[in-house]
């Protein structure tokens, strides 16, 4: 039996490599290189076109007019479908929505720009189309495929948007779920809260008693019961015009596939762990609860809550989850790459094991995190609906808002696969739904998918091959997601583990084999929680402000450092890779040099640090650099739900590169890593964002050079903002993870990279300062 993957031998970390910290400097901000330009026309503005567009808007009257004869004073609103050139910002046909009266209503799809106004500005919107000719019109007019109101078929969910309305309800009707009512949020904050105010009021008119769940920020989100509702009232509801989507009410299940049905097995799994000891981390599990007679677990269960009893739940699976956060390695007969970090565990019992609605989960998760907030790793292996492509789910998004207020961080499952046709590795051409469940498209989660840390001859993938169960990205909008993996198990062609599971601990101390990314997240989540106490020394000279982001970067740098470089589909499975130990998540190995980098960047300013010290040992005779480079990439930008595929508002772009001067004496950077003309680097705006992870918060960067030239190394960092959006009101801080590694075993490289960093004069300390783990011998 095989126990080792595809792993690169990294080398194990050394306790006196510390990676170097690196404070901001106000000194290392600029003003932008920015050249304006005229406005692009990229197709020819025929008299065709203009009659098209405006016959397109013309089209729409009829339902925005019985749409305002309904609910009087609140706006209709118009989808502008671009294309596929003029999705950037810089192609938004602004002056054309300011000419008409029209104002912004948000984004739906990618290439969608919303937005809002009544019968009279569609009549002035075809006049300006028909008779404007200024350049920006024109151009305008352009970047525009298509008009179409948001009407009842757009408020629907996409499976449902050809089938007649009857039929909708009835199906919807007969799936005994909750209504899920989405509001628009407009750029004229005035009209949102018209459209919340106005929907209570006719929701109280139809006799409805609905539900109404306030959010961080926009527009609360409407429950309402369907057992009583009439197909005259649904069609009322979903003809509002100030609904953007109608769907029915998710349930949210345990993440864990079915348990092993064989006998085959080669060791007798124990649960090794003693008492705790003093001073451990704690990790909140939100799950189905610790079972009572799980006596050997009841030690390591710090504190407790409980919002479900029997039969609600039966503990099976928050056991098994706990069990792995307190002695996976013990579970699993010391396999060499489980991590020793026990945790205790903070036990909230509140996910029924048959399922339960998305809102009364958040609710829940909501009172929870607010009765502990310093705790700062939350648990959730469990999995709603199947994500969508341009919006970020409603649970997900639930996740980004209490990770900022309370700065904690969610480690979630990427979900499970349980379907046919089986997938095995390589994957073949067959279509899967295997994309991943809500919450795993948080921005702000730490997401893991699940390989496979045994197999045998009837398991359906190898050792470090992406487990057949574990669901895949991206996230919506191109989202890299997951982020890591580890271990879950591996299956048969049947789903059952046999012994090539994760043994995990059940009600009554018994033991049990199964399988999912349920029980990878647990395992990095422990990595998580010891590596955010490693962080949070109070002796520090220099304070460190500890956040999600920090750690969540590092555990993916750690990731990548631990796995070998894949291409842009295996990564869709594999996210970063595979993070090792809190050791080798904080320090180098003597053949390595990684600083971290924070800085706080904003609006109209670049941020350059140079020159960037290169051990010499990294230089070839001739002063070029050789070895490779690997770059991590992480923050937390303003966040805004209303906005659909626009959601995360501000992008950073970063690059490592040199800095040449030219005759006038003008310094010009040259990107490396990434480099200059690499697929997603420049291009159409779906293309930057598939293929160079633009609008993503998180961003993954590797290269190896045999013989590059340059004097003068840098890394630099600049901001975007989308569209509509205000200036940040107070500085983005953006983590920066930069590794030089030699690919020739050179084992100075660590010391001479501390070096060339001392003689730099940055603001520097040791990022790790502590180490509260069990070492492997």
């Amino acid at each position: 039996m095989a126990t080792r993957g595809n792993t690169p031998e990294r080398g194990r970390a050394n306790t006196n490599n510390p990676i170097a910290h690196v404070s901001h400097s106000p000194g290392d901000l600029s003003a932008p290189d920015t050249g304006g330009s005229a406005s692009k026309i990229h197709v020819p503005v025929t008299t065709e076109l203009r009659a098209s567009l405006r016959n397109m808007a013309l089209a729409a009257q009829p339902e925005f007019h019985a749409e305002s004869v309904a609910h009087p004073g609140i706006p209709s609103v118009l989808v502008m479908k671009l294309r596929d050139e003029a999705i950037a910002k810089t192609h938004r046909p602004v002056k054309l929505v300011t000419e008409a009266g029209l104002s912004p209503a948000g984004h739906g799809a990618l290439n969608e720009f919303l937005v809002a106004g009544y019968e009279s500005e569609l009549v002035r919107l075809s006049h300006v189309i028909q008779t404007r000719t200024i350049q920006k019109i024109q151009a305008n007019l352009s970047a525009i495929e298509g008009l179409e109101p948001w009407g009842v078929r757009r408020r629907l969910p996409k499976a449902y948007r050809q089938i007649p309305l009857d039929q909708v309800f009835t199906l919807m009707h007969a799936a005994r779920k909750r209504l899920m009512l989405q509001l628009f949020s407009h750029y004229r904050t005035e009209t949102t809260h018209l459209i919340q105010e106005r929907l209570v009021g006719f929701l109280a008119e139809l006799q409805l008693a609905p539900i109404y769940l306030a959010q961080r920020s926009g527009p609360f989100i409407v429950l309402i019961d369907m057992a009583t509702m009439s197909f005259e009232t649904f069609k009322r509801i979903v003809s509002y015009q100030g609904i953007k989507h109608v769907t029915l009410e998710p349930d949210v299940l345990p993440v864990a596939t079915a348990p092993a049905r064989g006998v085959r097995q080669t060791f007798a799994p124990r649960f090794t762990a003693a008492n705790p000891a003093a001073g451990l981390p704690i990790v909140a599990v939100f799950d189905s609860g610790v079972a009572p007679d799980a006596t050997a677990l009841r030690p390591w269960v710090a504190s407790s809550e409980t919002y479900i009893l029997p039969p609600d739940t039966n503990y099976e699976h928050g056991t098994a989850v706990s069990s792995l956060i307190v002695d996976g390695p013990g579970l699993n007969n010391y396999h060499a790459q489980f991590p020793v970090t026990p945790c205790r565990i903070h036990d909230v019992c509140a996910l029924d094991s048959a399922g339960a609605p998305v809102s009364d989960l958040i609710l829940r998760l909501r009172t929870a995190v607010a009765n502990h907030p310093e705790i700062r790793v939350w648990n959730l292996s469990l999995g709603a609906e199947l994500i969508d492509d341009d919006e970020f789910s409603h649970f997900g998004r639930e996740l980004d808002a209490l990770s900022d207020t309370y700065n904690i961080l969610f480690v979630v499952a990427a979900g499970n696969y349980v379907y046919e046709p089986r997938r095995g590795w390589p994957i073949d051409t067959q279509d899967r739904f295997d994309r991943l469940t809500s919450p795993a498209d948080s921005v702000r989660a730490l997401t893991v998918g699940s390989i496979a840390h045994l197999d045998h001859d009837t398991t359906m993938v190898g050792v470090g091959e992406p487990a057949p169960y574990s669901r895949r990205g991206p996230g919506p909008m191109f989202t890299p997601k997951p982020d890591i993996v580890h271990f879950g198990g591996n299956t048969d062609h049947q789903l059952d583990p046999v012994d090539t599971g994760v043994h995990v601990l059940g009600p009554g101390n018994t033991f049990h084999c199964q399988c999912g990314t349920s029980f990878a997240a647990p395992i990095a989540a422990s990595v998580a929680a010891h590596t955010w106490q490693s962080l949070s020394s109070p002796l520090r000279s220099t304070p460190l402000a500890v956040t999600p982001t920090m750690v969540k970067a590092l555990m993916i740098h750690s990731a990548q450092l631990n796995s070998p470089d894949r291409n842009s589909f295996e990564r869709r499975y594999y996210g970063a890779g595979l993070p090792d130990d809190p050791v080798s998540v904080l320090y180098d190995t003597d053949s390595s040099f990684t600083a971290l980098f924070e800085l706080d960047i904003v609006d109209s300013t670049k941020w350059r640090k140079t020159p960037y010290p290169i051990p010499p040992s990294m230089r070839d005779e001739n002063g070029k650099l050789k070895g490779e480079v690997i770059i991590t990439v992480a923050y937390a930008p303003p966040l805004n739900p209303g906005a659909g595929a626009e959601y995360v508002r501000f992008n950073v772009d970063v690059g490592f590169g040199v800095l040449t001067q030219d005759a006038a004496g003008k310094m010009s950077f040259n990107g490396e890593v990434p480099a200059d003309g690499e697929p997603g680097m420049s291009g159409f705006e779906k293309a930057q964002l598939e293929h160079g992870g633009k609008w993503s918060t998180v961003k993954t960067y590797r290269r190896e050079f045999q013989g590059k030239s340059g004097d003068q190394w840098a890394v630099q960092a600049g901001l975007l903002r989308r569209e509509f959006e205000p200036p940040l009101v107070r500085p983005l801080r953006v983590i920066i993870l930069i590794t030089l590694r030699s690919t020739d075993g050179n084992q100075n490289i660590y010391r001479e990279g501390r070096q060339e960093l001392e003689a730099r004069n940055w603001i520097t300390q040791d990022l790790s300062q502590r180490v509260d783990v069990n070492l492997r011998t």
